[in-house]
């Protein structure tokens, strides 16, 4: 859970791994690109 927006990780990271803009899913989440990039890339290093 992102605390700021209450949004899922989840859903943040499916859309970013269906294809999603970074830009787009920062506009959509009240985020800046660099906080969705951040946590989209902590996401893939926790994984791999």
């Amino acid at each position: 859970m992102v605390a700021a927006n209450h949004v899922s990780v989840k859903a943040i990271t499916d859309l970013w791994e269906a294809g999603e803009s970074v830009e787009d899913i920062a506009y959509d989440y009240a985020m800046t690109p660099e906080q969705v990039d951040a946590l989209c890339q902590a996401v893939v290093s926790l994984v791999a």
